[in-house]
């Protein structure tokens, strides 16, 4: 028994670094979320904002509605998104978001935007909203945005997971 912990425990670190790699691996920098400012939510672990991204869960602590916005399917932004925090290809992600309906759920509405720009505006301008942008872009988002923690860690801080 003590071994099967041991081995759980080494294979869930072995899955966090993976994840912090290949995220950084697709994006020099890395990848950031970005809530409105409003937004009570300081930190998410990756499978909370997996499940966001996925449309699983709806609200946030606070009742807002969760609003995803979204890169264009092209940008190396959204790839990355998939690949390490989703873990699903974008056809897989699109059966997965078009299927919401057979499981007996709402489809997510997602705002797709162009730049990283364009989506710091957007979740600046609806309190539930929220985005994964290039980490290098963070600085150039503006005042009505914040970059949360994921799993407790901060843009940045060592063990940073994306």
């Amino acid at each position: 028994m003590r071994m099967a912990k041991y081995g759980m425990g080494v294979a869930m670190l072995i899955l966090a670094f993976t994840s912090a790699t290949h995220a950084q691996q697709c994006l020099p920098g890395g990848l950031a979320v970005i809530v409105n400012k409003s937004n009570s939510v300081e930190s998410l672990s990756m499978g909370q904002l997996r499940k966001l991204i996925l449309g699983d869960v709806r609200a946030w602590q606070d009742h807002k509605a969760v609003a995803l916005v979204a890169r264009d399917a092209s940008s190396k932004v959204f790839q990355c998104e998939l690949s390490s925090i989703v873990r699903q290809s974008a056809a897989d992600y699109q059966k997965y978001i078009a299927n919401a309906e057979l499981r007996g759920d709402k489809p997510i509405v997602i705002q797709v935007v162009d730049s990283d720009e364009a989506a710091a505006r957007a979740v600046s301008g609806s309190q539930g909203a929220f985005a994964v942008v290039e980490a290098n872009s963070v600085a150039a988002n503006g005042s009505g945005v914040k970059v949360i923690h994921i799993d407790g860690k901060a843009l940045g801080q060592a063990g940073y997971p994306l």
